[in-house]
């Protein structure tokens, strides 16, 4: 089982206090950073990423509660845990540290057999919140997705449905000769009268569809890379289990490696490509899994399994190559995660490629590029209303719903959104 390392921020003008909180949370396998003053702690907290926050409420330059104002408004650090220390006898300040936005608190003296057991328990809290979030944040994205995707559903209908109309006139007007018995003409009039009104029903999905695409939105977010792989290992590694299955991860990320993304997407595209790894690799086996930034800023996930060849279909629409012809006799792909992964890795400006041989199995490449990472490029809010992305969106919608299986898929059991708390297990990790 891999243990993540936090980074938790400690501030406290008392050395002893300061120097003894770090060194039991060091013991405890924890990254600590230290600030003397609330100044000083403010400006730690909108230049680096942590995962907790450590404040005492008396502090010179800023006292603890305009920290914990500063850090509930920033972008880096607005949701993480924060543990306030205060004075046994002060229950106004812990009243205003809790309205400015505190987790927890401790009174001094601290209790230091309790201190990380009281820490730990708190960041066990947030990561639960922290999960919560990115279910209902999955939950909003998958019901547009729906939408944009009901519209494609539409506009594919929509051409057979017209060859329909147009064969059912011809043959009313008895182009090439005379229908015989008659009843079979009034069957032809039916036929009409129905392609007609599927098509104004149709017509009416698309504008419902297109109304609510409107509001797609994909966030970017400071995100920490290398947590985002551990939770999306972690969220399958039971699954993996149950087959007995081992995720070996090879993780080259540094701890506090930033990258703008949309977190739930971001977990659900990398949950998607493991699942797949995980489903197709068989019994007893390993599914490997690397992660690093390469020479050129990119961030680069890669999953090997030792499943059967993915079908050549898959592999095409993946990869970005001409499509097979209509009368080919590959059998056509059924797998939505690969595809919703393709479409997640795409709105973050990434690429999603595969490699697939019989004998040495499939691998599954997930790349973020270098614009994502904060040096580079500072975040934003992108809008997926606009023309372009509804475009790029309802094309991949579109494709998407050429898969008779894509409905069941979407709200049945497995579907590849689903997000939920689930225990971490074990996982091999070779670094």
């Amino acid at each position: 089982m891999i243990k993540k390392i936090k980074h938790i921020l400690v501030a406290d003008d008392d050395p002893i206090y300061r120097d003894v909180a770090q060194a039991a949370l060091e013991k405890s396998g924890h990254i600590i950073s230290v600030a003397a003053d609330g100044g000083e702690a403010i400006a730690r907290l909108e230049n680096e990423s942590f995962d907790a926050a450590i404040i005492d409420l008396t502090m010179p330059v800023a006292d603890g509660v305009t920290v914990i104002q500063t850090l509930r408004n920033s972008v880096l650090n607005a949701t993480i845990p924060v543990i306030v220390i205060t004075g046994h006898d002060d229950a106004s300040a812990v009243e205003r540290a809790y309205m400015a936005g505190a987790t927890s608190f401790l009174t001094k003296p601290l209790n230091w057999l309790l201190f990380t057991p009281h820490i730990d328990f708190v960041l066990r809290t947030g990561q639960i919140e922290n999960d919560l979030r990115e279910a209902s944040a999955t939950a909003a994205f998958l019901s547009d997705l729906k939408s944009e995707m009901m519209a494609a559903l539409a506009k594919e209908f929509q051409s057979p449905i017209k060859t329909i109309f147009g064969f059912s006139e011809l043959i009313q007007k008895e182009v090439y000769g005379p229908i015989m018995p008659h009843a079979y003409k009034d069957m032809m009039a039916d036929i009409s009268k129905s392609a007609q009104s599927l098509n104004a029903a149709l017509l009416k999905v698309m504008d419902f569809g297109n109304t609510l695409s409107e509001s797609l939105q994909i966030k970017s977010e400071a995100v920490k890379a290398r947590d985002a792989v551990l939770d999306a290992i972690a969220a399958l590694e039971p699954q993996a289990s149950r087959r007995d299955i081992r995720i070996v991860s090879d993780i080259r990320i540094e701890t506090d490696a930033i990258i703008s993304a949309d977190r739930a997407l971001l977990n659900q595209a990398l949950r998607s490509i493991i699942e797949n790894a995980v489903r197709l690799s068989p019994r007893g086996s390993e599914v490997r899994l690397s992660a690093s930034f390469g020479d050129d800023g990119e961030m680069v996930v890669s999953i090997d399994d030792q499943g059967p060849p993915m079908p050549q279909d898959l592999l095409l629409e993946v990869n970005g190559r001409p499509r097979a012809p209509a009368f080919s006799t590959q059998p056509v792909s059924s797998d939505v995660s690969i595809k919703i992964a393709k479409i997640l890795t795409e709105a973050h400006q990434g690429k999603l490629t595969i490699r697939s041989d019989e004998s040495l199995g499939n691998v599954v490449r997930l790349t973020i590029p270098k614009v994502r990472r904060p040096a580079a490029q500072a975040p934003v809010i992108e809008l997926m209303g606009g023309t372009a992305s509804q475009q790029r969106l309802q094309k991949v919608g579109a494709e998407l719903l050429q898969d008779p299986r894509l409905r069941e898929k979407l709200t049945g059991s497995q579907n590849p959104f689903r997000s939920s708390v689930v225990p971490t297990g074990r996982i091999a990790n070779s670094t």
